[in-house]
This record gives C-alpha cells, sequence and structure tokens, in this order.
C-alpha cells in the first residue's frame, strides 16, 4: 500500500488543477485517470473566454483560433450578435498541458486506472488485470458527472442535458460561435463553434424529456446539420462524433471529511449554458490549495474553506442559472417569450 497526501480522481481540467497546486505545496499527489490517454475523446464545444488562458498557464499553442463574437438565433428568427471574446481550444492539447503542468511539479499520474471502491482510509485502484491500494490524506473527486468520488459523500448530479457533437467541414472560416434555440431541442440548444477549417456542431436536450432519448438525439442532430448545410455553413461530412452528459442540476455539496469534489463532479458546469471549463480550472486550483493547506497544518476542518471560497465566486452564478434553468424547462412551450429571461446574451438574464 502506497501513502500520498493527496488523491486526485480524474485528469480533466478540475483535476490536474488541483494537482498542480498540491504539488507546487510540496504534496505528495498521484492524480489517477481512467482513460488511456489525457484529454481524448474530446466530450467539448471547445470555447474558453479569453481570461482564463491565463489562469490556467499554458501556452498559446493550445489554442486553435478567435473568437470575437456569439450570435444567438431565437425561435422567431431574430438574431443577435454579442461580444464574447474568447479562444476556441484544442481540447485534448489542453487537458495534456494541464496535466504536464502538474506531473513537472511532482505529481504522479496513472491513465488506465479505474477509482473502484474506499474502505476506511484505503482507496482500491485498478489497472488493467492490477489491483492498487491507496491511502491518500485528502481526496479530490474531479471524475466527471457520474462521479465515483462523488457516490462516496452522498453528492450525486441527477438532473442532465445529452450532449451530441459532430465534427464537420466549414465553408468558410468565422470568428463567432452561434447559438439556436428551437421548441424541438427540449431545455437546451444547438450550437456551431468554428474551428479554423472545421466546427463542432452539436446538440444539447434535456434528459428525460421527450426528445432526449439516443435515438431521437441523433436524428435531431442529422436533421440539425442538414439545416446548416442548406444554410451553407457546413458541409454534411462529418469528421467525429461525441456524446455525453452535461450537469445541470446546480451545485453539490463538496466537501465532507477528507473529500472535495471539483468540476462536474461537483455541479460546477452552468445550468443554462453548460459551460464549465473556467469553473473547473478555478475550482481546482482552489481544491489543491486547500488540501495542501489542510495537510501542512494537519487540520481536515481546514478544506472547509474551498466551499466558502469557490461559493463566495461562483456560487451566485451558478445558483441564478439554475433558477433560470427552472423558469425554461417550466414555460418551454412559451419559449418565444422567455427565452430572453433565460439567455445569457440578453439584460433580462442578469436584471428581470
Amino acid at each position: 500500500m502506497s501513502q500520498y497526501d493527496v488523491l486526485v480522481v480524474g485528469a480533466g481540467p478540475a483535476g490536474s488543477s488541483a494537482a498542480l497546486e498540491a504539488a507546487k505545496a510540496g504534496c505528495r499527489v498521484l492524480m489517477v485517470e481512467k482513460r488511456k490517454e489525457i484529454g481524448l475523446p474530446v466530450q467539448c464545444a471547445e470555447y474558453i473566454p479569453k481570461m482564463l488562458l491565463a489562469e490556467s498557464g499554458v501556452s498559446t499553442d493550445v489554442i486553435s483560433q478567435k473568437i470575437e463574437s456569439m450570435i444567438t438565433h431565437l425561435p422567431d428568427g431574430e438574431i443577435v450578435e454579442t461580444s464574447s471574446p474568447g479562444y476556441i481550444l484544442n481540447r485534448d492539447a489542453f487537458d495534456k498541458a494541464l496535466a504536464s503542468n502538474a506531473k513537472e511539479k511532482g505529481a504522479e499520474i496513472m491513465t488506465e486506472t479505474l477509482c473502484v471502491s474506499k474502505a476506511g482510509d484505503e482507496v482500491y485502484l485498478r489497472q488493467g488485470d492490477k489491483d492498487i491500494i491507496v491511502s491518500p490524506k485528502v481526496i479530490v473527486g474531479a471524475d466527471g458527472p457520474n462521479s465515483v468520488v462523488g457516490k462516496w459523500i452522498g453528492s450525486i448530479n441527477t438532473e442532465f442535458v445529452s450532449g451530441l457533437q459532430c465534427t464537420l467541414p466549414l465553408t468558410a472560416p468565422q470568428d463567432f460561435t452561434e447559438i439556436f434555440f428551437d421548441s424541438k431541442f427540449i431545455g437546451g440548444y444547438g450550437w456551431l463553434f468554428p474551428k479554423r477549417d472545421v466546427a463542432n456542431v452539436g446538440i444539447g436536450i434535456k434528459s428525460g424529456s421527450p426528445n432526449g432519448t439516443g435515438r431521437q438525439l441523433r436524428a435531431l442532430l442529422d436533421d440539425f446539420i442538414k439545416e446548416l448545410e442548406g444554410q451553407g455553413k457546413v458541409k454534411n461530412s462529418p469528421v467525429s462524433l461525441t456524446a455525453g452528459p452535461i450537469p445541470v442540476g446546480g451545485p453539490l455539496n463538496t466537501v465532507k471529511e477528507n473529500i472535495l469534489l471539483v468540476g462536474d463532479a461537483a455541479g460546477h458546469t452552468d445550468a443554462i449554458t453548460g459551460g464549465g471549463i473556467t469553473q473547473a480550472v478555478m475550482c481546482g486550483k482552489m481544491a489543491g490549495k486547500a488540501a495542501a493547506r489542510a495537510i501542512d497544518e494537519d487540520d481536515l476542518g481546514r478544506l472547509k474553506a474551498y466551499e466558502k471560497e469557490w461559493q463566495m465566486i461562483y456560487g451566485q452564478t451558478l445558483q441564478n442559472a439554475l433558477e433560470k434553468r427552472r423558469i425554461l424547462e417550466s414555460r418551454w412551450d412559451e419559449l418565444d417569450t422567455v427565452i430572453k429571461k433565460c439567455w445569457v446574451a440578453f439584460r433580462e438574464y442578469y436584471h428581470d
């Protein structure tokens, strides 16, 4: 059995950011990732706001292109453009760079490693046919929407949007993202995010809704792609297809005993936009620093400061998004009239 100060489960932006900060503080850190290769498959539209790149500590090499604005297509045909400076990432390169930064500071990384269970102070891992037992002082759960670590403390995401996305050739470059609201996209929306000569094109629909099943989701995506092709935006020649759940039930309790949750595992995803990379990186950094302080002072009570910190910075924003989602879902049959109260491009979202 190996002893660690911090065990980080999940090597996405949240986990790597936590591992980096804990390792920088001198902690012995192990980060485990169930996938064979960090960053793949990409299950993300890949947009980040401009300010996040510097905060993440990675180089501009991970950028695919700049974004200047967002165009929102409303159900009644109105088109609204808003400033939205940011970048489209090569998300796999971004994730790898974050993990590499953590490794350079001393974090140990194990891929193709499942976090299986916990008994007392011991955590059981499995790498292929090899069972591994570790004993960490602090555990950071950054293992996604259906977090194993979250189940250990009774913090479980229960509401999701089902996302399905294709990468398609673009007919012409563009420096803006596009959002499409349609009554068929129940509790969600369609998107086109350019990435140089291709685009991430997808739809998100509330899981459990009439259109949220796998077969119906695929049929609606196919129809959406045909519409975009008819408008001359893309070529209907898919390069790749990815799918995944997006938690939209709001933030969970994120601290119990020696366990912290962060990112999708913590419900840190914005319940309206589905965006979560910013919160993952920033809250991951907070979690890593809190874990290091608790270990340095030999006081697990110090972990509670993590929840207070992220609540202070993101709590109100995430709660507002959840409230807007409740309105949007309850009045979906009034989408034309309610959408401006419930989408981030409009003043009413913030002031109504």
